[in-house]
């Protein structure tokens, strides 16, 4: 792997809840120590079931949200310890895509004018007419006509304000961009053309991409390394093609037991590992491995002892102290 752009060092974020009636507060540990790089040109996929710490970890890597601990290193530099003025520079290669594009965008604003947004920020100096350039070069890029730019979001539908959202994220030709569940929200078929985009983007201008989904399928398309979230912390991280076709987590097996597969034979032949029940609550995680509640293969050390994130082969990790006996 080439040199990191982003390496991120057990990041933990946690939140002060109320107890209510009992009074006092617990932490609610969204995210746990996660650690985890993304090299220059690379795409990393981040999955796990809702409420696992997918997009606190994201806005915590932005500084979004605070993190209680851990580094967020970009580009050599931890983007814990930089004033605001540093974080505002840094901000010009790290971009986000939110999972809603139209909640994402002003209302009071036309489409033209949200994509130049930040462009009137880091690039003051461009006059009106240079900037109104950028922004047509960039909607023809992400394929939006460019009669376009003075409408307002009300006026478009959701695949093109997802590509609103993209050309935005672009136009300041960022070196990272995380998208947030940046496709969950549209059909299918729009699916697929919107990872069409992001992969010939990522091919022009030698994208890193952080792709935060709950669909396995679309992440399998994307990504060349993914990174298995459950309860805050990691499960599994390794290269796609060996999580996909021999993935050592238990947790892992389960989603991808429960991902479609196209093929009926396949599909019909695949083994059933469904998960009993619902996550435990990340204000009372469980003691040793947090997966073990709804683990099929828990074993006499999963309640006593935190599964360290350990090599499984294969150029792969896996936090489970018994994935020698299911591989």
């Amino acid at each position: 792997m080439s040199k990191a752009l982003l390496t991120v060092r057990d990041l933990a974020v946690h939140f002060p809840v109320s107890r209510g009636l009992w009074g006092g507060t617990a932490m609610l540990r969204a995210v746990d120590g996660v650690s985890f790089a993304v090299a220059a040109g690379e795409s990393l996929g981040v999955v796990g079931e809702s409420g696992c710490g997918k997009s606190t970890l994201a806005r915590a890597v932005l500084r979004l949200i605070p993190a209680t601990a851990g580094a967020v290193i970009w580009l050599g530099e931890d983007l814990a310890g930089v004033s605001a003025r540093q974080m505002r520079a840094a901000r010009r290669g790290l971009q986000i895509v939110f999972q809603d594009p139209l909640a994402s965008l002003d209302p009071r604003m036309t489409i033209g004018a949200s994509i130049g947004e930040p462009l009137e920020v880091f690039e003051p100096g461009l006059d009106r007419a240079a900037r109104a350039r950028r922004v047509r070069a960039m909607m023809e890029r992400v394929g939006l006509a460019p009669d376009m730019i003075n409408r307002y979001p009300h006026e478009i539908s959701g695949g093109q304000g997802q590509r609103v959202g993209i050309a935005r994220a672009m136009i300041l030709a960022p070196k990272l961009v995380i998208c947030d569940e940046a496709v969950s929200a549209l059909d299918v078929s729009i699916q697929a053309q919107i990872i069409a985009l992001l992969r010939d983007l990522q091919a022009e201008f030698g994208l890193s991409l952080l792709f935060i989904s709950h669909d396995l399928a679309v992440v399998r398309q994307l990504c060349q390394r993914v990174m298995v979230l459950y309860l805050g912390k990691v499960m599994e991280i390794g290269a796609a093609g060996a999580i996909f076709t021999a993935p050592r987590h238990p947790y892992t097996r389960a989603l991808l037991a429960a991902t479609p597969v196209p093929d009926p034979l396949v599909e019909r032949n695949k083994p059933l590992a469904v998960l009993a029940g619902d996550p435990p609550s990340p204000l009372l995680p469980p003691s040793g491995c947090v997966f073990r509640t709804r683990c099929a293969h828990v074993g006499p050390r999963c309640a006593r002892d935190i599964p360290d994130l350990s090599e499984a082969g294969e150029g792969r990790q896996a936090a489970c102290h018994y994935w020698r006996e299911l591989s």
